[in-house]
């Protein structure tokens, strides 16, 4: 496809579907190109989707795809971090941007790493930035961890973006200080999309730049009504319940839903024994499933792109409205976006700032 047909500001997740098969990373990005996406977001579990392991095999099969993956700043040494984005930036000749998020506060505990804090990510951002301009940092000792020696020699000209995935208005304005681009989470109310871009830009202007040069992207659950039925069930109830699972307050507290009615629902034996299975888009029954749809209110699972392509494509489009620059169409594969991508293409708005094929940069 050629460059002037591809769509810089739309992006998808690779491997979305759980229990993941990894090698789809392949088909589904060859199909990503053809339809001319702008990029590929891939969200790392500790299962078969290793962030820099698919991130190279998404270099080794495209030539036109931004790479973004979401990792966590502690779970690999600060060198083999900076390693793997110089890596990538010189494989995908700069299609390659890196994020970062907070993760579960409980999951670190329970495996000996510590809580990401506010201060941790500032100065891991720091150490990151100074490992990719060729600096030798001595005797470190701050909150991202002590090392009496950080060196990390590339040869590149620049880095790749770094980037902060973010659901808490705190965790946006970090982000607007500290970092070039930003993800937000997926089952984003309108109201909640418009507050997270304001945060995003407070932190930019705190921290003196330009509050409009932080790349946002929206996460926007894609449920077409071309899939099948139990597709479209595990992919907007299950997927919701299953976020409900690991960080229930902070979702509802930026959506400003009634935190009342997540505590009836978690002190159900139906949630319960969902939850005890594992991930609850990934393990449960489409009976179970039907029974949390009837439980969780009509509006938090409105917080999708759904219905009829032209539907989707409506609902993605008033994303930029919003005050996004890009969106990331969650939960489908590029085959299954196809006729959503084509209704986007035939109403497809002009956009307040152009964006580049990096996930992290404008163009």
């Amino acid at each position: 496809m050629a460059m002037g047909d591809q769509l810089n500001e739309l992006g998808y997740y690779a491997v979305t579907r759980h229990p993941a098969d990894a090698k789809v990373v392949f088909t589904e990005a060859r199909a990503a190109e053809q339809l001319g996406l702008g990029a590929c977001h891939v969200g790392e579990r500790f299962t078969v989707k290793d962030a820099a392991v698919l991130s190279g095999a998404l270099a080794g099969c495209t030539t036109d795809l931004g790479i973004a993956p979401s990792t966590n700043h502690h779970t690999r040494h600060p060198t083999v971090t900076a390693t793997v984005g110089s890596t990538m930036h010189a494989l995908t000749d700069g299609r390659f941007a890196m994020a970062f998020g907070r993760g579960m506060a409980a999951y670190w505990q329970a495996i000996g790493l510590p809580v990401v804090t506010e201060a941790r990510l500032r100065d891991f951002f720091s150490i990151l930035r100074r490992l990719w301009d060729g600096e030798t940092i001595l005797n470190h000792d701050g909150p991202a961890g002590k090392w009496p020696v950080l060196r990390h020699t590339n040869g590149l000209a620049d880095a790749p973006p770094i980037g902060l995935v973010a659901v808490g208005p705190k965790t946006m304005e970090l982000a607007g200080e500290i970092a070039d681009f930003v993800v937000l989470h997926t089952f984003f109310s309108d109201e909640a999309t418009a507050a997270s871009v304001a945060a995003v830009r407070r932190g930019a202007e705190r921290a003196g730049k330009d509050p409009d040069s932080v790349r946002i992207w929206a996460c926007l659950a894609t449920i077409s009504d071309d899939l099948p039925a139990e597709d479209r069930l595990r992919r907007r109830a299950g997927r919701l319940a299953t976020y409900l699972q690991a960080y229930a307050d902070v979702l509802i507290s930026a959506n400003g839903w009634d935190p009342a009615v997540w505590e009836r629902m978690r002190a159900t034996e139906l949630f319960a024994n969902a939850a005890a299975a594992g991930p609850i888009d990934a393990s449960a029954s489409v009976d179970t499933l039907e029974q949390l749809d009837a439980m969780i209110p009509a509006e938090w699972l409105a917080a999708t792109a759904s219905g009829s392509p032209e539907n989707c494509a409506k609902t993605i489009a008033r994303q930029f409205d919003l005050g996004v620059h890009s969106v990331i169409m969650h939960g489908a594969t590029p085959q299954e976006l196809a006729p959503v991508v084509a209704a986007y293409r035939a109403a497809r708005p002009a956009l307040r700032r152009a964006v580049a094929v990096n996930p992290g940069r404008f163009a």
